[in-house]
């Protein structure tokens, strides 16, 4: 999901290693501007960050920020979509898209179909979908909670793997048996 700098205050990079690796947040004045998945390495996670014009600098909401992705990536019940964002700019349906992720609670899933529904665009659950995988937030923004309408995962930027990972986390799906 890289992009391009944006424009205004500088970006605040503050990337939390996790009990699924390092992830980040890149923060705007207003709240959280972008974010990362889980990576590999703090530097990859720093990276993508930079990728969107984020520095790493002191900033007093990081403790917080740490703390809330360390707690969701040991599975605790904590909810990261009521933190404040600051959307990037994007088209009216995009947008609206983004903000009603944050209507699925954690442990359920909706389909691409029912976010259309919600959003009075029936029949736009492809369109749904591009929004949802044009994300700027994930996790903040639970774009992983979409499903398609037979329940099965399609589409996410960090790849099925993670999509499942992450609704296994929240107990929206059974834990794989190894």
């Amino acid at each position: 999901m890289p992009g391009a700098a944006q424009a205004g205050p500088p970006l605040v990079a503050v990337v939390a290693e996790t009990a699924m690796g390092p992830a980040g947040v890149a923060l705007s004045p207003l709240g959280i501007r972008h974010a990362t998945l889980f990576h590999r390495t703090r530097e990859a996670a720093l990276a993508e960050l930079r990728a969107f014009g984020a520095e790493p600098a002191d900033d007093p909401r990081a403790p917080e920020i740490t703390r809330l992705l360390q707690e969701y990536a040991a599975g605790q019940p904590v909810s990261l979509d009521h933190y404040p964002v600051d959307l990037p700019p994007g088209g009216g349906f995009q947008r609206r898209v983004w903000l009603a992720l944050r209507e699925i609670p954690r442990g359920e899933t909706r389909s691409y179909g029912w976010m259309a529904r919600r959003l009075d665009q029936p029949g736009a659950a492809r369109a749904v979908g591009a929004a949802a995988g044009a994300n700027p937030i994930p996790l903040w923004l639970p774009c992983h909670r979409l499903v398609a309408g037979d329940g099965s995962l399609h589409g996410f930027g960090g790849g099925l793997a993670m999509k499942q990972a992450l609704l296994e986390l929240e107990g929206a799906l059974p834990r794989r048996l190894v």
